[in-house]
Formats: C-alpha cells, structure tokens, sequence
C-alpha cells in the first residue's frame, strides 16, 4: 500500500511549481506533507539537508512536537503534495498502525543520515 492512498480521497492535492516556498524555519507547522509527484528540498541555514521524492514525507516534526519548523521546504521541481493537517495527523497515528510506523521509521531513517553525516 503506498501511503498516500490512504487519505487521498480526503484530502485536496496542493500543486506547486519549482522554486515555491512551502514553509520557513520558524513557521508554525499546522500540517506535514506527502509527496505524490515532484521533489521537495529541506534546507536548514541555507543548505539542503534532505531531498524528499515521491511516496516521502516532511513537517511531522512540527505536528509531533507543536513546536515552530525547524527547516525551510521548497518544491525542487514542479509537485503536488498531499497535506495531513495535525487533526488528520492525529487520527491516522491513533487509527492506522501502517501509518504511525511508516512516520517512525522515517524519523529513524533521517536520523541516522543525520548522525552519518556529522561523523
């Protein structure tokens, strides 16, 4: 099952175009984001951290922690992103165990790509 199938019919595609903001550091994080086309860069101070594909996801941090973003996102190339505000966040990790692992074992996955790369 591939993730987005899960709440698609629920939810409106946000389409955007290379170049476009999708949130800064320091904004408040109502949402995380699948996504369903395209790639999206994480930058944090300026320099890309992370390049999210297709069937990846990004902002659970701010849903999981209520705290402002920690990353800047950006469309690298034309996308659509399927939104999870942090009521429907809140319902699939409670209701749907595929979803909370698939959101943990990315956090894990970022983290040791973290660790590696200050090593």
């Amino acid at each position: 099952m591939k993730l987005p199938n899960i709440f698609e019919s629920m939810t409106e595609p946000l389409t955007l175009t290379a170049g476009e903001v999708i949130f800064s550091t320091g904004d408040a994080g109502d949402s995380m984001y699948v996504v369903k086309s395209g790639e999206v860069e994480l930058q944090v101070n300026g320099r890309t951290v992370e390049t999210v594909g297709e069937e990846g996801f990004f902002g659970e941090m701010a849903l999981i922690e209520q705290d402002p973003r920690t990353a800047t996102a950006i469309a690298k190339t034309d996308c659509v992103l399927m939104p999870i505000n942090a009521k429907r966040f809140e319902f699939l990790t409670q209701e749907i165990p595929f979803f909370a692992v698939y959101v943990m074992k990315g956090l894990s996955r970022r983290l040791r790509a973290f660790d590696q790369s200050q090593a």
